[in-house]
C-alpha cells in the first residue's frame, strides 16, 4: 500500500469523491502543510495556521496507479482558481498534491505537465512533498457517509461520474482471469523496447470487456475520456467500444472525440476492434478522405495504423481506392505491425477485387516488406503464392 495527499477545496467533498474508485483502501481527512502542531479545525478556519484541508489516500498501487488518480483528482478541481473551491474560499481550502518520496514526485510532475498543457494560464495547484499531516477530527472522517445530505462542494455530476468510473472498473475486475494476467502481457508484446511496452492487463478477454461495454453503454464522454487514459488495457478497450456503440446514434460527436483521444487507442486490437467501425463507417458515406492521410502521415504508428485499418469499412463497401493508396505509401515502413495491417486490407481487396489486388501486387512486390507480401495473398492457392514470394516477379 501507499499514500498520496490531495487537497481538493473542502476535505468532505474531496474524501468522499476519491473513495470511490477501485484501489483506494482507506481514506482520511486532516490538516497538511502548516506551522501549528496537531491543530483544531477551529483553529485551520482562521487561515492563520497555514494548513490545508487534505486527504490521506491510501492505495494499491496493483489496482490503481499513483498517476491514475491525479488524473481522477483534477476532474474533481478548478485547477485554475487560487485559495477556492466551489463556495469555500481562504487559504485552508487551496489545492494540492503532496507525496512522501521522489518517485512520486516524477510521477506528480509529469501529470501535472500534461494538465497543465490544457490551460493557457497556470495552474494554482501545489505540488510539493508532504510536510505535516494531522488527521482532524472525527466527525470530519467519512463525513457524507454519516450525512448522505451533508454540505459538499462537488457537483451531482462530478459524483455521478466517481461512481460510474468505479462501477466500470469494478466490472472489469469482476472478469479479471488469473492465468491471462500473466499470457496478454507478453501476446500484447509490453516489454522494455516493444511496441506495448508498459501497457498493463487485469486479465479480461474481449467478449466480457464487451459485455461491460453494454452494460455501460450510456457512460458519459468524461467516464469514457477518463478510462482511455487508464493504464489498463481493458479500461481503454471498453471505452473504445462504448464509443462503437454510441457511433451509431451520434456520429458526428463520435467521431470528432474518437479522433481528439487517439493517445489512449495504442495497442493493435484497440485500433482494429474500433477504427472500422467508427471512423471507417463514417467515411464510406464521406468523399473527403484527407484524415485518412492525416493519420497516415503522423509519426505515431498507431494513428498510422487507424488509417489503414479504417479503410476495412470502405473495402466492405467495395471502394478500394483509398486502401490501395495508403498501400502504397506503407512500402518502406518499418514497423511489422503495418507491414501485417496494410498486408491484411489487401487480402480483403483481393477477396472482393482479385484484379485490383495482383495489378498492386505486380506492380510492387519487389518492394513489398515480406510479411505484407506474405499476409496479402494468404488466400491464394499455394502455386499462386510461390509465384509471388520468389523474387523477382
Amino acid at each position: 500500500m501507499k499514500d498520496i495527499y490531495f487537497a481538493g477545496g473542502c476535505f468532505w467533498g474531496t474524501e468522499h469523491y476519491i473513495r470511490q474508485f477501485e484501489g483506494v483502501k482507506k481514506t482520511a481527512t486532516g490538516y497538511a502543510n502548516g506551522s501549528l502542531p496537531n491543530p483544531a479545525y477551529e483553529q485551520v478556519y482562521t487561515d492563520l495556521t497555514g494548513h490545508v484541508e487534505c486527504v490521506r489516500v491510501t492505495y494499491d498501487p496493483e489496482v490503481i496507479s499513483l498517476a491514475t488518480l491525479c488524473r481522477l483528482f483534477f476532474r474533481s478541481i478548478d485547477p485554475l482558481l487560487k485559495d477556492r473551491q466551489g463556495n469555500d474560499v481562504g487559504t485552508r481550502y487551496r489545492t494540492g498534491i503532496y507525496w512522501c518520496c521522489d518517485e512520486d514526485r516524477f510521477v506528480v510532475e509529469e501529470v501535472y505537465m500534461t494538465v497543465q498543457a490544457r490551460y493557457d494560464s497556470p495552474l494554482m495547484v501545489e505540488k510539493c512533498p508532504l510536510d505535516c499531516f494531522y488527521p482532524a477530527e472525527d466527525y470530519h472522517q467519512d463525513y457524507l457517509l454519516k450525512n448522505p445530505d451533508g454540505y459538499c462542494h462537488l457537483s451531482p455530476a462530478e459524483l455521478q461520474f466517481a461512481r460510474t468510473y468505479a462501477r466500470i472498473t469494478k466490472a472489469l475486475r469482476a472478469y479479471s482471469d488469473e492465468e491471462k494476467k500473466v499470457v496478454l502481457p507478453r501476446f500484447f508484446k509490453t516489454g522494455k523496447g516493444e511496441y506495448g511496452e508498459g501497457d498493463r492487463f487485469i486479465g479480461v478477454v474481449v467478449p466480457n470487456t464487451r459485455k461491460v461495454a453494454k452494460e455501460f453503454s450510456l457512460a458519459s464522454w468524461e467516464v469514457i475520456e477518463a478510462l482511455l487514459e487508464s493504464e489498463w488495457h481493458e479500461c481503454r478497450l471498453c471505452a473504445l467500444l462504448i464509443l462503437v456503440e454510441r457511433y451509431k446514434k451520434h456520429p458526428e460527436e463520435t467521431v470528432r472525440f474518437y479522433l481528439s483521444h487517439t493517445q489512449g487507442i495504442n495497442n493493435w486490437d484497440l485500433v482494429d476492434l474500433s477504427a472500422p467501425y467508427i471512423l471507417g463507417r463514417h467515411l464510406t458515406g464521406s468523399a473527403d478522405r484527407e484524415v485518412l492521410y492525416t493519420l497516415a502521415g503522423s509519426d505515431n504508428m498507431w494513428e498510422q495504423r487507424i488509417a489503414v485499418v479504417s479503410t476495412l469499412a470502405l473495402i466492405r463497401d467495395n471502394q478500394f481506392e483509398d486502401t490501395m493508396r495508403l498501400a502504397g505509401m506503407f512500402l518502406d515502413t518499418r514497423h511489422d505491425l503495418m507491414h501485417k495491417a496494410v498486408g491484411w486490407m489487401l487480402r480483403e481487396v483481393g477477396k472482393r477485387d482479385e484484379r485490383t489486388l495482383t495489378d498492386f501486387l505486380d506492380k510492387h512486390c519487389l518492394q513489398m516488406p515480406r510479411i505484407m507480401l506474405r499476409y496479402s495473398i494468404e488466400k491464394f492457392s499455394p502455386a499462386r503464392r510461390a509465384h509471388y514470394m520468389r523474387r523477382p516477379c
